[in-house]
């Protein structure tokens, strides 16, 4: 059994996450298990927006900015989210 095709439709700028809105989560890979449930899947998406991984990063330019001014990708990543709810383009 293939794991769950999960993705974001809003954009997200994370460093595990691209431009398409595919996350980059180990559970959702190589790790995936019949027996997991689709809350651990949830809970593990969660912890992953709280505690991002640019060591393993789907999207590099965002990884390379949390590296170098994690305080300023964070503040991007919140702009991009008041856009989003503004209705912005």
């Amino acid at each position: 059994m293939a794991p769950p095709k999960v993705r974001f439709l809003t954009r997200i700028y994370h460093p595990n996450i691209d431009k398409l809105g595919r996350i980059c989560l180990d559970i959702l890979k190589d790790k995936w298990s019949p027996a997991l449930q689709i809350r651990t899947v949830l809970l593990s998406i969660q912890a992953l927006l709280s505690a991002p991984n640019p060591d393993d990063p789907l999207a590099n330019d965002v990884a390379d900015h949390w590296k170098t001014d994690e305080a300023g990708a964070v503040q991007t990543g919140m702009l991009l989210i008041e856009c989003h709810t503004l209705s912005c383009t």
